[in-house]
Formats: structure tokens, sequence, C-alpha cells
């Protein structure tokens, strides 16, 4: 393990539940970006946390991923 990175901003893995539609939207749309359906589903969210930050819905200081996790 890398010493320059706690256990705090290690990366976390998570369970959700989605409709059987938005799954198989999911899988076509990481098809066509080369991704797994995790990976597609991991970058939405990262995306979607960096545009809340922006926007100033959440702490620019919140704990930011490790480089090559963006």
């Amino acid at each position: 393990m890398d010493d320059q990175f706690t256990l705090d901003s290690m990366t976390k893995r998570i369970t959700i539940s989605l409709p059987d539609s938005t799954y198989k939207k999911l899988e076509e749309w990481a098809e066509t970006e080369d991704r797994s359906v995790a990976g597609q589903a991991s970058y939405v969210l990262q995306k979607a946390v960096d545009d809340a930050e922006q926007m100033g819905k959440i702490s620019p200081n919140s704990p930011k991923s490790p480089p090559g996790r963006s």
C-alpha cells in the first residue's frame, strides 16, 4: 500500500439498486465508452460530484480521489 494515501482516501465500494431499464441504458452507454457497467457508473457519479462541487453544492474541501482516479 502506498503510504501517500490514508484509508480515508482509498477507493470505496458501494452497492446500489437500479431499475432494469436504467441498468440496460447504463450498460449500453458503457459499451459505447468501452467501460464496464461498474466503471461507467463510477465515472458518472464522479462527474456528478465534480459538477456539484463546481456549482457550490458541496464543499471544495471534501476529500479528493487519489491521482489517476478522476
